[in-house]
């Protein structure tokens, strides 16, 4: 009897300080959703990215009423997702390039002057404040922006009106252009222009402009060359009458969504076409001066929950010492949805769904610092004002 009763209290003891560690241990993830004193105020969530305290840094677009284009909004979060700070830049800056580009514990967004259409360099803290570094007046319709890690200056897509172009510029982050090179658009029956005025002021289809680097001198860029939305490679050194190489879409109606680099021609990719949307973990791309293959050549898996053309982010992360490629989207029930799958067998390894309550669409997504992932997105306030969210998810929430 004695002894049952000594188990018994060891057990109970055991039990309360279970019990307290539990309550002690923090979760290593959140859900914040950011309203703002003002009811009416509206944001579009752009980038996020991880401070070296452990916070983030979130860029997102705000509608102003001076203009069309929308202003820029940064927040600075603490690593619970407490807001540390936040600022609407001045009316000037309009139309952010969706991209915050970080090269070590730097960050610098990319947006259009509102009346010049010239292009800002403004590098952010990371106390979440703001800083001019440069403006370039040549570079107008800023549309895309990526670090390039060689030479640790920015590659800008952006277009040229007035002579029907698409343009890739390589500039250090003070303004000094390095290298530029032009793309014919064509002037044929489908006219881009409005297009993309209505990318930039939000006010139609947001399309999936990308740049970067492949490997070696080969760079690329997804937009419009030769009357379509396609993604084309390059190398700024080749002769200046020397056409790029090509994996056309159809006008904007079949296209490439979202590109990262896995050696070589090699790529990790996503595509819609007329609606459909497809994951593609390995797909090869023409690199030679003037070749061409088609997006629909690109055999990959049909994700018939996702939206219609769906935005979809694609990050390469080393998690629990695997390397896996991330897609994130939206999908019809208006949640968002990540998919893993492993960066070298190309086989899914998981499936994430967030948001049930509310409705959510995917803006971005990043890797944290401790093996776990920040998911950044719009929900909607009464249905009718767009606010900004949050998903910290610990690397034992994903389970890969």
């Amino acid at each position: 009897m004695k002894q049952a009763i000594i188990y018994l209290l060891l057990a109970a003891i055991a039990f309360s300080c279970d019990m307290k560690k539990n309550k002690e241990a923090k979760p290593s993830g959140f859900l914040k959703i950011y309203n703002e004193n003002t009811y009416s105020n509206q944001y579009t969530p752009l980038d996020i990215e991880q401070t070296s305290d452990g916070g983030f840094l979130i860029l997102s677009a705000a509608k102003i009423e001076i203009s069309a284009f929308p202003g820029v909004y940064i927040m600075k979060i603490d690593k619970d997702g407490a807001v540390q700070a936040t600022e609407l830049l001045s009316d000037i800056y309009v139309s952010a390039a969706p991209n915050l580009v970080r090269n070590g514990n730097q960050y610098y967004l990319v947006c259009m002057d509102r009346q010049n259409l010239g292009t800002y360099i403004l590098e952010v803290s990371e106390s979440g404040e703001s800083d001019q570094h440069a403006f370039i007046d040549v570079i107008q319709y800023p549309l895309s922006v990526e670090l390039d890690e060689a030479s640790g200056q920015l590659l800008i897509q952006h277009y040229n009106k007035d002579d029907l172009q698409t343009l890739v510029t390589r500039v250090s982050t003070t303004g000094s252009v390095s290298a530029s090179r032009a793309f014919g658009i064509g002037s044929g029956g489908f006219d881009v222009e409005q297009p993309i005025i209505d990318h930039l002021t939000g006010n139609g289809k947001k399309y999936p402009f990308l740049n970067g680097k492949l490997s070696g001198n080969t760079y690329y860029f997804n937009g419009f060359y030769n009357y379509t939305l396609s993604l084309c490679m390059f190398d700024f050194n080749w002769d200046a009458e020397d056409d790029p190489a090509a994996a056309q879409g159809y006008r904007d109606e079949r296209c490439i969504s979202s590109v990262v680099s896995m050696g070589g021609n090699t790529i990790a990719t996503s595509r819609y076409a007329y609606g459909d949307n497809f994951i593609i973990p390995s797909a090869t791309v023409p690199v030679t001066s003037g070749s061409f293959s088609t997006s629909s050549d690109m055999q990959g898996f049909l994700i018939p929950e996702l939206i219609r053309d769906a935005p979809i982010t694609l990050k390469l992360m080393t998690l629990n010492g695997r390397s896996i490629l991330v897609y994130a989207s939206t999908t019809k029930s208006s949640q968002v949805v990540l998919f893993a799958y492993d960066a070298v067998t190309n086989q899914l390894i998981g499936t994430k769904y967030l948001g049930a309550t509310n409705p959510y669409a995917m803006a971005n997504i990043v890797q944290t610092t401790d093996d776990g992932i920040a998911v950044l997105a719009t929900t909607q306030v009464a249905g009718r004002f767009s606010r900004i969210a949050v998903f910290k998810l610990g690397k034992d929430e994903l389970g890969w």
